[in-house]
């Protein structure tokens, strides 16, 4: 929430845009619908 008065969706997209241009900066596949896995070992 915050003082954004856009909608959720639509501050979504522009994280996830941020994302994708971000790992494009660093070389990797620039995409905005992308999952992430950390893998833990016990």
């Amino acid at each position: 929430p915050g003082d954004d008065a856009r909608e959720f969706w639509v501050r979504a997209e522009d994280r996830t845009r941020d994302t994708a241009q971000r790992y494009d900066r660093l070389g990797l596949a620039e995409y905005e619908a992308m999952e992430a896995f950390k893998r833990y070992i016990f």
